[in-house]
């Protein structure tokens, strides 16, 4: 039997046929390694290939085999983990709905929070079964589409909050946070630095420039929002450089990441010092400085800070009561409420959760062997790992007190469902894990690629 009799009647067998390409891929490395050997060993080259394919095995059983090991499949453990965690979340927030404001109708918040939880969990479920690799041939065009999308949507309904205009208006309809829909630009320029994977210095350099107009984007509709996005930025090209996507010399590289990651907010931070408007200004000195704004713009810096001091390990804080409601909008500060109201401990058990979901998540999409699926879950679990890191650094008073969002425990319709979105793919990248593919290499970028390994083996 020669190869492609042999290739049929596995493929036959095998059911999902988006796996078709992987596993004859696989086979067909296999056989030509076997047949290479048995060539050195005197054979003809249809002898030698007919040889390999009976080293194979039977076609059938082989099939059978491939079709169980080679199929789409669903993580329900952690889909039932995100649903909990959200659940759990929600019924804290209607707690401190109760004991911080005392609202006498606390089902109307929950009735909001419960619509944007279903509609974000339903939309999870539904990317889940959307191949990730779809974006990979279209990461340019969606990245440049998405992004005069945002642009257009805001100058048409945009309106301005405190000098930032990030919302968008839809006939009041609905209110929709144009920083938080900003995040799913990080899966999309995770495609298209994968897209120049196997060049040189300058394959990366322009994945870095693809992301510029993010950057820049970002700095329009909301400064603080690079507080995520820079990081997570540099946590993907990190990936990509450590697992040698690119022919660089990876520690100069990575430290020129990451010098260039932390100067910029430090720079951001100085111009807004300068040129920044005023609430702004005394914003950062306030960070620094709360007790000397501590009847202006740093009250709330100075209330959460004091709020805090009376916690107990264990129960109500002895400053619960005096502070409580001075720190406004209980979903952003729910952490520090949680930790005041109810004890440090049930605190550390909340973020715990947080931390251990989203480890997991993460951790079962960047051990994929796709480099896309890598370098996506790799993007969007930092993301949200990074809202979180800032939720909890500026409900303990460590940082600027301002709107945040943390997954799961917070408010909000449009960070809720971007949550689920990120969630999703991730979701995504593990049940195709044994299905997708590599995306194939540009031809000029393959021989590239192949002629700078033939220059480092030589």
């Amino acid at each position: 039997m020669d190869r492609r009799n042999y290739l049929e009647i596995l493929s036959e067998q095998i059911r999902c046929k988006r796996a078709l390409p992987l596993v004859t891929g696989e086979l067909e490395v296999h056989i030509e390694e076997q047949k290479a050997d048995f060539m050195t060993e005197g054979m003809t080259e249809r002898e030698a290939e007919e040889a390999a394919v009976r080293e194979m095995g039977d076609p059938v059983a082989v099939g059978v085999e491939m079709d169980r090991i080679h199929r789409p499949k669903m993580n329900w453990r952690l889909i039932f983990g995100i649903g909990a965690v959200s659940l759990l979340g929600m019924v804290f927030l209607c707690m401190l709905d109760v004991a911080v404001e005392s609202k006498d109708m606390p089902f109307f918040y929950l009735a909001g929070h419960l619509f944007y939880l279903v509609i974000g969990y339903g939309a999870m479920i539904v990317i889940c079964y959307v191949d990730y690799t779809w974006i990979a041939r279209r990461a340019k065009g969606l990245l440049v589409g998405y992004i005069l999308l945002l642009v257009v949507g805001t100058s048409v309904f945009g309106t301005t909050i405190n000098g930032a205009r990030f919302f968008v208006n839809f006939f009041g309809l609905a209110q929709v946070n144009i920083n938080q829909w900003m995040l799913l630009l990080i899966p999309l320029c995770c495609a298209v630095l994968y897209s120049y994977r196997g060049q040189s210095f300058w394959g990366l350099v322009k994945g870095v420039l693809w992301m510029a107009p993010v950057v820049i984007a970002q700095l329009i509709f909301r400064a603080a929002g690079i507080i995520v996005l820079i990081p997570a930025l540099a946590v993907i090209l990190s990936v990509a450089v450590w697992k040698g996507y690119f022919q660089v010399h990876v520690g100069k590289t990575l430290a020129a990441i990451w010098g260039v990651t932390a100067l910029f907010p430090c720079g951001l931070c100085l111009w807004l010092l300068r040129s920044g408007a005023g609430y702004q200004t005394r914003r950062i000195e306030a960070m620094f400085n709360p007790g000397k704004y501590a009847q202006a713009e740093g009250y709330q810096l100075h209330s959460l800070r004091k709020l805090l001091e009376g916690s107990r390990f264990i129960g109500e804080g002895k400053n619960f009561a005096e502070y409580s409601g001075m720190v406004p909008d209980n979903s952003s500060f729910a952490l520090a409420y949680i930790m005041s109201c109810f004890g440090i401990l049930a605190a550390v058990c909340v973020i715990s959760m947080i931390a251990i979901l989203v480890f997991k998540l993460t951790a079962v999409t960047v051990r994929q062997k796709n480099r896309l699926g890598c370098l996506m879950g790799a993007g969007c679990g930092v993301t949200i790992a990074l809202q979180a890191v800032w939720y909890v650094m500026t409900n303990l008073g460590l940082v600027l007190v301002g709107p945040v969002y943390c997954p799961f425990i917070t408010r909000g319709g449009s960070g809720m469902v971007i949550t689920y979105i990120l969630c999703g793919i991730m979701l995504s990248i593990y049940r195709y894990q044994n299905v997708a593919a590599e995306v194939p290499l540009k031809k000029d970028t393959l021989l590239h690629f192949k002629g700078l390994n033939n220059i480092n083996h030589n």
